[in-house]
């Protein structure tokens, strides 16, 4: 402290990040003593659905292989559960069956980009927009993985400047608009 009783701006900071430390802590540790245990076997009837509907949607595609509805349905319940490399076997199989299925084509591009297979994923939005200019969500996505997966800023800032001039109400997932996720782009790329 100086004479007149005040604190330095570094004393001051360094006891607010100590403040905040100890606080975290404390409410860590309250949480995890006041929260009740949960047992596996009270957690697990959510599991087991979950994991009873894929065994049947697994057991669907190996009893009719031929179906390409059941690959697909299958395929899709691997994507929600984030098994991409079971996802991208189901939907290869799926579009063997129901070639030229866009929407199927989009899904697949979509686990081979969780699948760090970005490549792939591009050259897959690429034949599903050359088929249909205005699909959406291969547009989008292709956005995406130039962003997210190849770090191409400009890239993805034309597909999705594409996108919006079919669609432009376009939203992403989370719901923000692809309009004001170019704005945002646009406004770093001229930060210093």
């Amino acid at each position: 402290m100086d004479p007149k009783g005040y604190i330095k701006k570094e004393r001051f900071y360094l006891y607010v990040a100590a403040a905040l430390i100890i606080g975290f802590l404390g409410g860590t540790i309250f949480a995890a003593y006041r929260l009740p245990h949960v047992s596996e076997q009270s957690a697990t009837p959510q599991h087991q659905e979950a994991a009873d509907t894929l065994a049947a949607l697994e057991k669907a595609a190996q009893d009719k292989p031929n179906d390409g509805q059941a690959w697909v349905e299958l395929g899709h319940a691997y994507f929600d559960t984030g098994q991409a490399k079971q996802a991208i076997d189901a939907y290869n199989k799926a579009l063997a069956l129901l070639p030229g299925d866009l929407n199927v084509m989009t899904d697949l591009g979509v686990m081979y980009h969780q699948d760090s297979q970005h490549q792939k994923a591009i050259d897959l939005f690429d034949q599903v927009l050359k088929l249909n200019l205005k699909h959406e969500q291969a547009r989008f996505n292709k956005g995406v993985v130039l962003l997210t997966g190849l770090n191409d800023r400009k890239g993805a800032l034309a597909e999705w400047k594409i996108l919006i001039q079919y669609h432009p109400m376009a939203a992403a997932p989370s719901g923000k608009m692809v309009s004001d996720l170019i704005d945002q782009l646009e406004k770093e790329a001229t930060k210093p």
